[in-house]
């Protein structure tokens, strides 16, 4: 009893890989290789979702031809979780879409209440369950679609990065869970992640898939990793003189039952701010706070004018969102970055970007990685005085993390203020001249009703005033 692939072959970019292993019941094994080398692309084809299949071999669950069983069958073997939580979406809300996992199986209703309660608490997310999905962070949602693959019971999980938009708390407590229900339940997990040291102690073995699935264990990746880190030089810079740009006063920001706080504090040009925190905190949302799309209340500077919808704020800040689909308007990887203007440079971005060979596809048909790196280029030459970017190392390996970081950095010598939200630590100590973990700022308020900020106010007041003395 397993499941098995013997001499499987599938291509990525017209190059044809090769795949032969066995994962048995209860044990687990990771899959690593750069960002865009066909990890997610693999994970579709041992679901199922790929219409093509396998090109050529035997794939086998437990004993069973993969292409002789049927649809409820598969959902039976295999679950998948998403890289992209969006993608896995159907319905509302958690619940909802709970629901629908378990109709589509035909599951009776009373076994429906039993597994969506335990798939609920077993990912500590009950107080979203009636929540609309479009509202949680991205953290929050990947919870969600670990509860989608948990509630179908399946004898076999593939989990696309399931701790990239996790904090470490959060990531630890669910890797101790999944261990639990690992060695009871006698699941096997196959794993993507591009950072092992946080798995290392569980996953003991990862299949590269750049080298024919070679088998090695994770000291040795834990050790290559620390050597093409010490390899890695941080980016001579000059800093500029900086100066005052944003200063925020008796700031409050309402997230659900608790609010970000910022008394008083300041930030100038130059500056590189990394933000960090627990799932759900408000980290995206104190973004779309700056960019006066939440009210909030207290008062935000720049360049001592208070800050409203109508100073135009999108005039003064680029966002790279967290999901990169959500700012893509371009039917081309090209024609994204070229933004509708003349690039003599456009070929050396495309190559800088490990794209050129993508320069024609869609956007949305990158990897994960590609998307977010493909993201970050399109604003970052704009000429502005804030840069918000929301996750930029997510999917992303050692080496273009490091790449998309020092990006950053030299847009922050140019004299750009930049904001940066990671649970990349490590990576935020390397860059950032300073780091808010947002887990200090929180005030627990439940029983306070979110208000709007006092510029939004003022402004609707007044409009109400000119409307009515016409």
């Amino acid at each position: 009893m397993s499941l098995a692939l013997d001499s499987c072959v599938f291509t990525i970019d017209e190059q044809k890989l090769t795949a032969t292993f066995e994962l048995a019941p209860g044990e687990i094994k990771g899959i690593y290789g750069p960002s865009g080398s066909g990890k997610s692309t693999f994970f579709r084809l041992l679901a199922g979702l790929s219409d093509q299949g396998f090109e050529s071999g035997h794939y086998v669950i437990d004993e069973k031809d993969f292409t002789d069983l049927s649809p409820v069958q598969r959902i039976a073997s295999v679950s998948l979780m998403f890289q992209n939580p969006d993608t896995q979406f159907c319905m509302r809300t958690p619940r909802e879409e709970l629901l629908f996992c378990l109709e589509n199986r035909a599951i009776p209703l009373n076994e429906m209440t039993r597994r969506i309660e335990t798939a609920l608490d077993f990912c500590e997310i009950r107080h979203l369950e009636d929540q609309v999905l479009t509202t949680l962070s991205g953290g929050e949602k990947q919870l969600v679609a670990l509860a989608c693959c948990l509630v179908l019971e399946s004898r076999y999980l593939l989990l696309d990065e399931p701790f990239a938009n996790l904090d470490s708390l959060t990531a630890q407590s669910l890797l101790e869970k999944l261990t639990e229900i690992q060695q009871k339940k006698k699941i096997g997990i196959l794993l993507i992640d591009h950072q092992v040291a946080p798995v290392a102690d569980w996953v003991q073995e990862w299949l590269l898939l750049t080298d024919a699935f070679q088998s090695v264990p994770s000291q040795l990746l834990l050790e290559q990793e620390e050597q093409l880190r010490q390899t890695m030089i941080k980016p001579s810079l000059i800093p500029i003189e900086p100066q005052p740009l944003l200063r925020f006063e008796n700031f409050r920001l309402p997230i659900g039952r608790h609010s970000l706080l910022i008394k008083d504090e300041v930030f100038s040009t130059g500056e590189r701010i990394g933000i960090t925190g627990k799932s759900g905190i408000g980290k995206s949302t104190f973004f779309k706070a700056l960019l006066q799309q939440v009210p909030y209340d207290g008062t935000i500077y720049y360049q001592e004018q208070c800050l409203t919808s109508r100073s135009r704020p999108f005039d003064r800040m680029s966002w790279v969102m967290q999901n990169p689909q959500d700012q893509f308007l371009a039917s081309s990887v090209a024609q994204e970055l070229a933004n509708g203007q003349e690039r003599e440079d456009l070929s050396e971005k495309l190559n800088q970007l490990g794209l050129w060979e993508k320069q024609e596809d869609s956007p949305f048909l990158l990897s994960q990685g590609q998307q977010r790196r493909l993201a970050v280029a399109c604003l970052i030459d704009r000429e502005i005085p804030i840069l918000l970017v929301d996750e930029p190392t997510y999917g992303q390996d050692l080496r273009q993390s490091w790449q998309l970081m020092s990006l950053l950095a030299d847009k922050a010598a140019s004299g750009t203020l930049v904001f940066i939200i990671s649970h990349d630590l490590r990576l935020l100590s390397d860059f950032c001249d300073r780091t808010f973990d947002f887990n200090h700022f929180v005030k627990e308020s439940s029983n306070e009703v979110p208000k709007p900020n006092s510029q939004a106010a003022d402004f609707i007041r007044a409009g109400f005033a000119r409307l009515f003395s016409r």
